[in-house]
């Protein structure tokens, strides 16, 4: 049996022949999707088997990776740019949420009634972590355009499932707030990677190119992303 790995926009596969089979099977397991096929099966047909499946991988990619997410809640932390912040439970009269410190404090309303007590928590960490994530895409593609002699208009934070960020014709570029409970210099190479689209608007080899030639950490960068999306949940 032979196996090799394909990349794609949205997420990396391996494809295993095997002499044995007579059929392709697409197999999604701890958030990983390989495909099994029969020799002979050419790799442009696996690739456009794939994307024609993209959806389905998708939905299932993501329902898989649920099941290893982890409870922030119950570990008491949760990520920020690569460092961990000691997650703190208040009840008082009016919600919050307050950095203090390695801290993260986040006051329920005593109003919030039990069974809705986890999901409040939630809603509160999620605006938190939008208000930070406008704070720092701001400051990063301000200092990311200045390095790459591109200029960006307005920006927006968004939260999507299938989708780290964004750039428009018009350019407005978008970033999601999950990002930022990725280590930082993941985050980063997002930024130049969506800035190098103000001057291609593709994914062809001079954009690659150009997003190398700013961000050496790309690969890593977007390897980090594959392997670790499931955690940047709450």
């Amino acid at each position: 049996m032979s196996a090799l790995v394909v990349e794609s926009e949205s997420f990396r596969y391996s494809v295993h022949y095997s002499a044995r089979r007579r059929s392709v099977a697409l197999q999604i397991k701890q958030g990983q999707l390989t495909v099994r096929a029969p020799l002979g099966y050419g790799l442009a047909d696996v690739k456009t088997l794939v994307e024609q499946k993209q959806l389905w991988i998708l939905k299932h990619l993501q329902q898989s990776a649920a099941q290893l997410k982890p409870d922030w809640l119950t570990l008491q932390q949760v990520p920020l740019l690569g460092t961990m912040l000691t997650l703190e439970l208040r009840r008082a009269v009016k919600s919050s949420v307050d950095l203090c410190n390695d801290s993260l404090v986040v006051t329920v309303s005593c109003r919030t009634q039990a069974n809705g007590y986890n999901n409040r928590v939630r809603a509160l960490l999620q605006q938190w972590y939008k208000t930070q994530a406008v704070n720092w895409f701001t400051e990063r593609v301000g200092y990311w355009q200045n390095r790459m002699q591109l200029k960006a208009a307005d920006l927006v934070i968004g939260n999507w499932r299938t989708k780290w960020g964004y750039c428009k014709n018009t350019a407005q570029l978008g970033f999601n707030w999950r990002l930022l409970m990725a280590p930082a210099w993941v985050a980063d190479y997002v930024v130049v990677h969506e800035l190098a689209h103000l001057k291609h608007l593709n994914h062809s080899a001079r954009f690659w190119q150009l997003v190398a030639e700013h961000y050496p950490q790309a690969e890593q960068a977007k390897i980090w992303l594959r392997q670790h999306q499931y955690q940047l949940e709450l």
